[in-house]
This record gives C-alpha cells, structure tokens and sequence, in this order.
C-alpha cells in the first residue's frame, strides 16, 4: 500500500494534496523539534549550535519529502533576476563530442550560465582566471544561479581573483536529459570559454556534491580524447558524490555510519542516480560511479574537500586515495571538522558560516600557489 501511494504523489491532484499536508506537519513540528534540541547532549553532534542542529534536521526532512514529489523544474533559458549576467551558450559546432557523449537520444543542445560577480570582461585587471562551476543537486535539482549557487559563487569570488560561470546543465528530473546530457553540456560550456579566447591555463573546473561528479567525468573525459580539449589549470572537488550506485541498494544513507549528522536521505539519493543512469545505463562504470575507477590526469591539481561528518565522507577519501596513488596525479585533501554534506552550496543556510569562510580561505591560499 505504502509503494502504491508514494507511487501517485508526483501527480496532480495527489501532489498538490501531499505537499499541504508535509508544510502544515513540519510548520507544527517544526517547534517541538527545536525545543528538542535546546539540550547540546541531544543534538546530532556536540560541536554544533542549536541553529546548526535544527536546520539540518530541517534539510533532512524537506530532502526526504521533495524526493516522493519529485518536481520537474521548469526549464527556462531567459535571464530572470540575474538580467545581464546570464548568457545562453549553444553547442559547439566542432567536433568536440565523442565517446560516451555520442548517443543516438541524448545531442548536445543551448544551455545557459550565470556570471559571478559580474560579467566576464578581460580588461577587469583585478580577476586573471576563470570559474567554470557545475552545481550539485543529486543530478535533479538546481541551475546555477544566485538563488541556487549565490552562496557558493560568493566564497569563490571573495578568496580567488577569478570569474565564475555558474552553468545551468541539463537536470536528469527532467525528461530526456538523463546521462550523458549533463555531461554534454559540461563540454559545451568548457569549449564556449576556450572560444571566447580565454586559455585552457587560466580555467578551473569546481563542482559540488553531484556537480563534483561531473568535473570528475569531464577531466577524464578529457584524459581520454586528449586532441579534443586541453587540460584546465586545477579542479575544484567540494563534497563529490563519487559513488552513486551505491544508492540502488537497501539504506544508502541511513545505514552510513554518519546518517545522524547529515540531512542526505535515501530516497533523495536513488531518485537522483535512477534519474541520472535509469536502465539498462550501469550506475557502476566510471563515468557515473567513478570511486572505485583513479585515473591519470597529470597536470592538473585537485582539491578535495569533503565534511568529516558526512554521508560521503569514507567514499571521497577512497576516490582521494585512490587518484593519490597513481603517478603524476596532485590532490590536496581538506577536512572540514563537524561539517556535514555540502557547505559549500549550503553552509550559509545551516548556519556553518565560519566553517565555509575558513574552508574558501583555505582553497584560495592552495590555488594562488597553482595559478
């Protein structure tokens, strides 16, 4: 019965009668939870405040209930409120999609981007290099831009003297942009910077949680057809989901040892890998679940960053390790103490402000050093 109901309600009248019923359940909980809390002995970890606890506890459950609606985001490629900063990016007329990205349903299609904190101009002296961000969002949720990626693309202006481009890929929630749409539009938006004359030396690639995958598959990617695009400068890794098969099997989340002190939850994990890889795709191979699958990528310096408190945690110290141990290769591994998933796009929101700030500090120092 449970599977049958959960079955009708991302459809209308059942999805708009489920979401009324979860806001007006966590509107009266909501303060019985933080009353809870008030004790540090009964939080999810000593080392965070009250504000900390009850928002991730918050996350959690908002995450667990969008999974069951699972909403199509609208698919727009207008400007909205980022007016001038956003851009439209078509894909390349060269030949730049081989491999894994040729496939008979999913071509390459019009994408768009969001500059940060402003539009690139090369005669700003003050910023030498440029950004190219893939957002995270389990491959379903997210656009990259400022109501999305705003706290992210902040850390990364402020402590890098560089531009971001926030790019809105294809989300697989979406129908027809299951792998390797995102992937496609990854090359897309890294050739549209090389267009614009801006050398492959002076463009680092950073993602997030999912969009952290997704850097991991367009380097090697670009490790495999290396007379098709040239390596970027580093790569920035913040919470990378490197092994999302794991969320087709029983308790992905809730069976991980550190379950209690972050808000990702099973049902959010499988529907974005079963979204992202649906069959007959294997979830397993490289290009999706590249954690058990170090490859050399020489020349370009990778920081990983993962929070020691997360779901991800032993997962990307084994991908580390992993791309460690093979010549040539450079990573840089930060641990952020008590941290959950993803402070990088939501820090701000959960209250781990300083936590983030001292996180970017960090990634600038380590990146000045490469530039």
């Amino acid at each position: 019965m449970a599977s049958l109901l959960h079955s009708l309600i991302p459809y209308h009248p059942f999805k708009a009668l489920y979401v009324l019923i979860v806001a007006l359940s966590i509107s009266l909980r909501a303060p019985f939870w933080f009353l809870y809390l008030i004790p540090r002995f009964l939080r999810q970890h000593p080392s965070w405040t009250l504000r900390q606890s009850f928002m991730v506890k918050l996350l959690s459950v908002a995450s667990h209930h969008a999974s069951l609606v699972r909403d199509h985001p609208h698919w727009s490629l207008l400007p909205g409120t980022e007016k001038e900063r956003y851009e439209r990016i078509p894909p390349s007329q060269k030949d730049i999609y081989h491999g894994v990205l040729k496939n008979r349903e999913i071509k390459p299609v019009e994408v768009g981007g969001t500059w940060y904190p402003t539009v690139y101009g090369p005669s700003d002296a003050k910023r030498k290099a440029v950004i190219l961000h893939l957002h995270g969002g389990a491959f379903v949720v997210g656009d990259g831009r400022k109501s999305d990626l705003g706290h992210g693309a902040a850390l990364l202006t402020s402590h890098t003297d560089c531009w971001v481009l926030g790019l809105q890929y294809r989300i697989s929630s979406n129908p027809g942009c299951r792998f390797p749409a995102a992937l496609q539009d990854a090359v897309t938006g890294y050739q549209s910077l090389l267009d614009r004359g801006i050398p492959a030396s002076s463009i680092i690639f950073s993602g997030d949680s999912a969009g952290a995958n997704l850097v991991i598959a367009l380097l090697r990617y670009i490790t495999e057809h290396p007379d098709v695009l040239p390596k970027p400068k580093a790569a920035l890794l913040w919470c990378a989901w490197v092994n999302p098969a794991v969320a087709l099997k029983p308790n992905p989340c809730t069976g991980n040892r550190n379950y209690k002190t972050d808000f990702l939850q099973d049902a959010f994990a499988e529907w974005g890998v079963r979204a992202y890889a649906p069959a007959p795709l294997d979830a397993t191979g490289p290009y999706i679940s590249p954690v058990d699958y170090p490859f050399r990528c020489e020349g370009v310096p990778m920081w990983v960053q993962f929070g020691e408190v997360e779901i991800l945690a032993d997962a990307i110290v084994k991908f580390a390790e992993g791309m460690r141990g093979i010549e040539g290769n450079e990573v840089e591994v930060h641990e952020d103490k008590g941290a959950p998933h993803d402070i990088f796009l939501v820090g701000g929101m959960l209250g781990f402000k300083d936590t983030t700030e001292n996180m970017a500090r960090a990634m600038g120092k380590w990146l000045r050093e490469k530039m």
